[in-house]
């Protein structure tokens, strides 16, 4: 076990492991997703028939084949343009893709071809781009349709690459752990196996989630936040905007070894630091819930499940809390002024985040399944038991 601490300079590679680990997973959920739908009398909206019903045109295959080439195409431009994308940083998510090229093609013209006879309407948006390319310029997208192919596209072509590196690192670190765990012991590192576990499993299920975007699974985007303060507060929490905000202007914490507060008080220190692993551990299950669906900035079908049962942001809650628990801002080496400003500065970001779902929230509320989950939590989730549980007026 103790080989895994350096899996990096020998037979395993983190990259690898995130392929195989997602595989498993999105194998998972696509047999629980089918297993579901045979039972559920539910109408799908994915948008396809229930069976083949005309024969497939290879003509219209080639042209969405095309279509998805070009949208690949310029994703590949906007990567060869932007700096951002030629550093190591990056490094893993070019090796996820090299490892995934050779079952792509193959994979792309069968699912074109299977799903060319079960659409309801074929001539999508990859047909179209398709034959706007070949010189039939009166089929070109709307301008609706072309701007929601490029805005879940883009919304990929972000987040997935954070996503893969971000989980190579979890990866890489549960590696550490477990190398750890076997030198000193599990107890001595039982927080640190349940922290770094948790955010692996969220981060393997984001890695599906962006990959497996598709209508024959009914994980296709049903619409994208178009609106500027929707992009902007999301996109400021991730690379590489927040290298520069969390470094340069709210940069709240001087450690996260939290533990270090504690040295007189453990038993304290066991209670604070599975409050923080709880608070990981809902963090995580809200990723588990959306299944195939996790996705930034889009509409994939209304999560109602797990976490979602009680609130309807349960990871901004649960990870902002722990920023506090972690960081524990309110105590400073450097004093109370230092302490205070640590304070404001984290709550500036908790303020980020509460922007980011409101504007979540508008952007589903247009969706009616959204609107009527919204009600039922508003007069049955978490929060409005703990108001009538104190007589306080809603």
């Amino acid at each position: 076990m103790a080989a895994l601490a350096h899996w990096q300079l020998g037979f395993f590679d983190p990259v690898e492991i995130v392929l195989l680990s997602g595989a498993v997973v999105g194998v998972s959920i696509t047999a629980g997703e089918w297993w579901w739908r045979r039972r559920s009398p539910a109408p799908r909206d994915s948008g396809f028939v229930a069976a083949a019903s005309r024969r497939i045109d290879p003509a219209r295959v080639a042209t969405r084949l095309l279509g998805l080439l070009a949208t690949l195409a310029a994703i590949a431009f906007l990567y060869w343009l932007f700096p951002e994308y030629h550093g190591s940083f990056y490094a893993p998510y070019w090796r996820f893709l090299r490892l995934l090229a050779p079952l792509f093609a193959p994979a792309a013209i069968v699912y074109f071809a299977w799903t060319d006879a079960r659409l309801g309407e074929p001539r999508d948006t990859y047909v179209r781009i398709g034959r706007c390319l070949l010189g039939h310029f009166a089929d070109r997208p709307a301008f609706v349709q072309l701007r929601a192919h490029a805005l879940g596209w883009l919304v990929k072509a972000f987040f997935l690459p954070l996503m893969v590196v971000y989980a190579r690192d979890q990866v890489n670190d549960l590696a550490r752990v477990l190398g750890a765990i076997a030198s000193t012991g599990l107890t001595a590192n039982l927080y640190a196996l349940m922290f770094r576990l948790g955010y692996s499993v969220d981060l393997l299920f984001c890695v599906v989630g962006y990959v497996l975007t598709l209508r024959v699974l009914e994980s296709q985007i049903r619409s994208t936040d178009t609106t500027v303060a929707g992009w902007l507060v999301a996109l400021v929490c991730y690379q590489p905007f927040y290298s520069v905000i969390g470094r340069y202007y709210l940069a709240y914490s001087e450690s996260d070894d939290w533990a270090r507060h504690f040295h007189a008080l453990p038993n304290l220190g066991d209670v604070w630091g599975f409050t923080i692993l709880g608070l990981v551990i809902i963090y995580g299950l809200s990723t588990v819930a959306f299944g195939m669906r996790f996705s930034n900035l889009t509409n994939r079908g209304i999560i109602t499940g797990g976490p979602y049962r009680y609130t309807k942001h349960p990871a901004y809650l649960a990870k902002n809390l722990s920023w506090w628990l972690i960081s524990m801002p309110f105590l400073s080496a450097a004093g109370p002024d230092t302490a205070l400003r640590h304070c404001l500065l984290l709550g500036l970001l908790n303020g980020v985040y509460y922007l980011r779902a409101k504007t979540e929230e508008r952007h589903l509320g247009a969706d009616p399944a959204y609107v009527a989950y919204a009600a039922w939590i508003a007069e049955h989730g978490l929060f409005a038991r703990v108001r009538r549980s104190l007589w306080v007026p809603g």
